[in-house]
């Protein structure tokens, strides 16, 4: 544990796994107003960056993979400031982001977020990157409701998710429109500003065609699109609808493959966590993405270690687990998972796993 004197006007990354207080001073983190000596954790694989508004000291404590970076000014381009300026001018707003990977969306969303909450009481965050949510595990997409400043989108407990089965949006298009429309329908009576997050796909036809009417059938307010060199201009053109622009944070944290794998496999240990193996019979539930013919589970062997959602009668998601194993004679799939209430639907994903949270390689997914 050790102190860091922060003169005004510069700004203190911390990458976790950390802590901080905040000694003396005053400062704030993407827009939030830091409270003197309460203790906020960063997590592992995250950044965070504390801005000194006068002259500050930050106490922090630092994990094994953890550091510290001083910088000099602000994280925040001003094109966020304009956005967010931009946003609070109109009535409970519903924001797209938009942008490729690791160009700081999420940054964004919780920039905004914070700002937003400096008018009204909460804020409803959908995190559509299916590959690396930060709300609800991979291959899901998460609804958030703030109760209060963020450091990252992390921090905010999925209210209601829907499963998509993989991390990848290309072979799911259909999927993620449904669900972020699914969940977009539960935030409509709140009467707040939602924020859609999505995943980083945005560099060929396919993937500038998916956004284009992701936009049509949502119908956002703003589309915002962050970028640093012109990497979006094809999204931008395929929208064909208003845009603003804005640039990526010069500090914005990148990730090789394996560290987003790592993040993933973290994610699903936390959503597996006290995991149980839970025999159900499945000619009592129903199914989705596979098939049972004459008491038999198709394909059976293929399904083997497949990330499974149990959903409700809206079809949202309850819980995960994984497939490990199926006794066809007695009509029964063995499953992993830490979800211990009564199963009416069961969904076989693309991705899988072993108990331990990892992805098979042989059969993950890329991610975008």
């Amino acid at each position: 544990m050790g102190n860091t004197t922060l003169v005004a006007g510069r700004t203190l990354l911390v990458s976790g796994p950390a802590s901080l207080r905040l000694i003396e001073g005053e400062a704030t983190v993407l827009g939030a107003p830091v409270e003197r000596d309460e203790k906020l954790l960063v997590r592992e694989e995250k950044q965070v960056p504390v801005e000194a508004v006068t002259d500050s000291v930050i106490q922090t404590s630092l994990g094994a993979t953890a550091c510290l970076t001083e910088i000099e000014g602000t994280t925040i381009p001003s094109s966020w400031k304009n956005f967010a300026e931009a946003a609070l001018e109109m009535s409970c707003p519903k924001i797209l982001a938009i942008g490729d990977v690791d160009s700081g969306k999420s940054t964004l969303c919780t920039y905004l977020s914070n700002m937003l909450l400096n008018e009204y009481s909460n804020v409803s965050v959908i995190d559509a990157d299916v590959g690396q949510s930060d709300i609800g595990p991979p291959t899901t997409i998460g609804l958030g409701i703030t109760d209060g400043y963020l450091l990252s989108l992390a921090d905010l407990d999925p209210v209601s998710m829907f499963f998509v089965g993989h991390t990848s949006p290309a072979p799911a298009t259909d999927k993620v429109i449904l669900g972020i429309k699914k969940l977009m329908e539960l935030c409509s009576a709140d009467h707040n500003p939602t924020i859609i997050n999505t995943d980083g796909w945005i560099m060929d036809d396919e993937a500038c065609a998916f956004k284009a009417r992701m936009i049509n059938e949502i119908s956002p307010d703003l589309v915002v699109v962050i970028q640093s060199d012109g990497e979006a201009d094809p999204v931008i053109r395929a929208i064909r609808s208003t845009v603003i622009k804005v640039q990526s944070p010069t500090a914005v944290r990148k990730r090789t493959r394996d560290e987003r794998r790592r993040l993933r496999e973290l994610s699903y240990r936390k959503y597996l966590a006290d995991a149980i193996i839970r025999q159900i019979n499945f000619d009592k539930v129903k199914l989705r993405g596979a098939k049972v013919r004459n008491g038999r589970l198709l394909a059976a062997t293929q399904k083997l270690h497949s990330v499974v959602g149990f959903l409700n009668d809206d079809d949202l998601l309850l819980g995960i687990g994984i497939l490990k194993g199926v006794e066809q004679r007695e009509g029964i799939l063995r499953i992993h998972t830490s979800f211990k209430r009564p199963i009416n639907t069961i969904e076989f994903g693309a991705v899988k796993l072993n108990e331990n949270g990892k992805e098979i390689p042989c059969l993950a997914e890329p991610n975008h």
